[in-house]
């Protein structure tokens, strides 16, 4: 396993997820389960990816940070698949990363559980 902080995917906001279109394509498509019910609110509010990846880049466990370096939230979990551990297309290369060790992902990953995240 490899593990790296990523910004990217880190520019959603409010208006954009409360836009007239994106709320329309959601009632339409009700009857589809949402793969991030619970979280998919606080897109917004992450500034950090965390991630573990397999060892040939495709995410596996992620870790959603605020601004302040605070857990929001981890993925997957019971009712939420994951923002990109659902998003099966996105393979990371080491380099796209800022690298972190494994025990710093656990810590985080803890620190998850203990925000109820």
């Amino acid at each position: 396993m490899r593990y790296g902080i990523t910004t990217e995917a880190t520019d959603f906001s409010a208006e954009v997820l409360n836009d007239w279109r994106v709320r329309l394509l959601k009632a339409v498509l009700f009857f589809i389960p949402r793969a991030n019910p619970d979280i998919e609110r606080l897109y917004p509010q992450v500034k950090q990816w965390v991630l573990e990846l397999s060892d040939d880049g495709w995410p596996q466990r992620e870790i959603a940070l605020a601004e302040s370096g605070n857990v929001l939230f981890r993925t997957p979990n019971h009712r939420n698949t994951g923002f990109w551990t659902d998003m099966a297309h996105k393979q990371f290369k080491q380099e796209e990363l800022r690298a972190i060790s494994a025990e710093e992902f656990q810590s985080l990953w803890r620190a998850a559980s203990e925000v109820g995240a």
